[in-house]
């Protein structure tokens, strides 16, 4: 297990968020970011969240290393790309998704990743998240792209959480 911190994102998290959403690698994998970076964009993200839900500076040694997020019944995160591929996404996600259940009431979470993403769709899968649509959409950083939706309901995660243990 790594050591990660979760809390919510300030105003002096800015470089090290703007650092992660300098990458091209990274922003193409979200629906709402800009590409090329903009630090107004960044900076209006680096606040505590007011919403219904959450959304966390995920850290690791005490430097920002990604986000993780649950607003509105979806799940969403991005991360370092010198994180990519070391299961903190898996972590943090197992953590959003059980915090998500126990703290709102939400029957069902969504998410989703594009086509060409299968590592995030691996991610998804594991905590039973089921892809129930595909379709095109048009995002800042993308050329109209597939996009795939999956859903979890809460009865799933239940489930697989009461198997787990």
């Amino acid at each position: 297990m790594i050591d990660l911190t979760y809390r919510s994102f300030q105003p002096d998290d800015f470089a090290d968020f703007h650092a992660i959403a300098s990458h091209c690698s990274v922003v193409r994998q979200l629906g709402r970011w800009p590409w090329p970076p903009q630090e107004d964009f960044t900076r209006s993200r680096c606040k505590p969240f007011e919403g219904q839900g959450f959304v966390w500076a995920v850290c690791l040694e005490g430097r920002v290393i990604g986000s993780m997020a649950v607003t509105g019944g979806e799940l969403g995160y991005m991360f370092a790309p010198e994180v990519h591929g070391c299961g903190i996404a898996t972590q943090a996600a197992s953590h959003a998704i059980q915090t998500a259940f126990n703290d709102y009431d939400w029957p069902m979470l969504n998410a989703s990743t594009w086509e060409d993403n299968p590592a995030s769709a691996a991610v998804l899968r594991k905590f039973g998240f089921v892809q129930w649509q595909t379709r095109y959409t048009r995002t800042p950083a993308r050329f109209p792209t597939r996009v795939q939706q999956y859903r979890l309901p809460r009865t799933t995660w239940d489930r697989l959480r009461t198997a787990a243990q």
